[in-house]
């Protein structure tokens, strides 16, 4: 019975969003989870897409800042992740997101150094990661990268460059461990 309630809460949450986000927050189904907590910040003509069976534990922070991001199939986000768009971010199917996880497709200029680094723009790139996907908790996934299928990052990694070839990728950066076959 917990379950189920947990997921009619779920389901009245995504309503919720679906009406202060009209047009901007775009569902296929039925099947999604909100947790408790999840906020969808769309604002200068920004577009969240969740693919169908989406799950978005609680407190997990979704931002499209004029950019547009976009979920595949059957993806699991743990408690606390963020995802923040400027530009494009687009997730595969049938991917599993650990907790505190964060992607995102911008950062900030700061090579004038008599300027605030406020004031200095920021450099967009779009962010790409592929299906069977295992991201594990507290990894940050920076501007530009691209990740293939059947890739596993290790907690605590940051990912600043490409992952072409499918395995188990640890570190700050990440550096191939173990190849998947």
């Amino acid at each position: 019975m917990e379950a189920k309630m947990k997921l009619i809460l779920g389901g009245m949450r995504l309503v919720l969003h679906l009406l202060c986000n009209l047009k901007r927050l775009r569902v296929h189904s039925y099947k999604y989870y909100i947790g408790k907590g999840v906020k969808f910040w769309l604002h200068k003509g920004g577009i969240c897409d969740l693919g169908i069976k989406t799950w978005l534990s609680e407190y997990c922070n979704l931002e499209a800042n004029g950019g547009k991001i976009i979920l595949g199939y059957n993806n699991f986000f743990n408690t606390n992740c963020s995802i923040i768009a400027m530009e494009r971010i687009e997730i595969g199917d049938n991917n599993l997101f650990g907790p505190n996880v964060v992607i995102v497709d911008h950062d900030h200029e700061y090579k004038d150094s008599k300027e605030l680094i406020c004031k200095q723009g920021m450099k967009k790139k779009p962010v790409k990661i592929g299906s069977n996907v295992w991201i594990g908790a507290n990894v940050v996934i920076t501007r530009g990268v691209t990740i293939c299928d059947k890739v596993v990052v290790g907690a605590n990694s940051v990912v600043t460059k490409d992952i072409n070839k499918p395995g188990v990728y640890v570190g700050t950066p990440v550096k191939l461990v173990k190849n998947i076959e």
